[in-house]
């Protein structure tokens, strides 16, 4: 009984693996960049590509933030309407919801920063780029 349990298992599991393998293949293309990479690349960036590949990561870090301090605005609000302050243990849940929201913004505002610092070098490098080859004509 075992046994046939374990083939009808693998001949369903078989086909499935091919859907699954198909559909990650098909989600790295648009994957967004991970952290890993991200800090990778911000040790090795030099060309303008890279830092507007770096800006855009922290542009969608930036938003995704923003996105999650909207959420965690909600939840303050609607914990900062209960009238229960005598009753509420510390760390009150609006002073929890208060903390975590700043928290978001404090990332998004982070992540803004950067991605400005990284918009600046992505146009400034190829006005760089271009002193440095004009460099050696002027030395000759």
């Amino acid at each position: 009984m075992n046994r046939i349990l374990i083939v009808a298992a693998l001949a369903f599991s078989f086909p499935l693996a091919g859907l699954t393998q198909s559909t990650t293949q098909a989600a790295n293309v648009t994957m967004p960049m991970s952290p890993r990479e991200a800090h990778s690349l911000i040790k090795s960036a030099h060309s303008s590509e890279q830092y507007k590949q770096l800006a855009g990561y922290f542009h969608q870090r930036e938003a995704d933030d923003r996105a999650k301090a909207a959420a965690e605005k909600v939840e303050l609000d609607r914990r900062a309407a209960v009238n229960a302050g005598l009753y509420q243990k510390y760390p009150r849940p609006v002073d929890a919801a208060k903390s975590i929201y700043d928290s978001y913004v404090s990332d998004a505002d982070s992540a803004a920063l950067q991605a400005r610092h990284y918009d600046q070098l992505a146009t400034a490098q190829p006005q760089h780029d271009r002193q440095l080859a004009l460099a050696p004509q002027e030395k000759q």
